[in-house]
């Protein structure tokens, strides 16, 4: 792991490009390691659309970025709305969703994920936030262990459609200390 914790600031739209690049090289990386499954094969600076809801959550200061000499090594895009993929009723009210997570595959991308999530648990307790939730490929060991090892529990299973394939999808919920930590109910 690098000497040093990686900077984090929030992303502004100036950013977009090296994030999409970032999510790109992410994406690459899991082709090759034959992942297609978690995310398809079309990189995501070429699905219509996305540049664009990139550049909106950046600019209504959903995401984070996680920068190692001067390059963008991590991203994090965590708010309060659940997407409607997330099956009703499986979130505590109030919690923070993590729409996605990613790091760098290289050595500077060393320590971002956990850096990431610790900084997302930081953004929910700023607004006494009971959980915080997060959706993940089911067939990852790799994932399940790390959310796991995060104290993410999974509490839903949906399916999804991605590439003309049916892929297994798991829901996770991190409940967090506070007041309104034992609060039950979902949207």
């Amino acid at each position: 792991m690098p000497n040093h914790p990686p900077h984090l600031r929030q992303a502004t739209t100036d950013d977009v490009p090296a994030l999409l690049a970032l999510m790109d090289s992410v994406l690459k990386w899991l082709v090759a390691q034959d992942r297609p499954q978690q995310w398809g094969t079309v990189p995501f600076s070429q699905q219509p659309g996305f540049a664009d809801r990139v550049a909106d959550w950046a600019s209504q200061g959903v995401i984070t970025v996680a920068e190692r000499h001067g390059r963008r090594v991590g991203l994090l895009a965590a708010a309060f709305v659940l997407p409607p993929r997330v099956p009703a009723g499986v979130v505590p009210d109030g919690s923070m969703f993590i729409h996605t997570v990613m790091t760098d595959r290289g050595p500077d991308g060393r320590g971002v994920g956990p850096a990431l999530l610790a900084h997302a648990e930081r953004l929910a307790g700023t607004h006494d936030a009971p959980a915080l939730a997060l959706d993940h490929w089911a067939d990852s060991p790799e994932l399940g262990r790390i959310y796991h090892e995060h104290g993410y529990v999974p509490v839903a299973e949906y399916t999804d459609q991605r590439d003309g394939n049916t892929v297994r999808n798991l829901v996770r919920v991190r409940r967090l200390s506070g007041e309104h930590a034992g609060s039950e109910g979902g949207r």
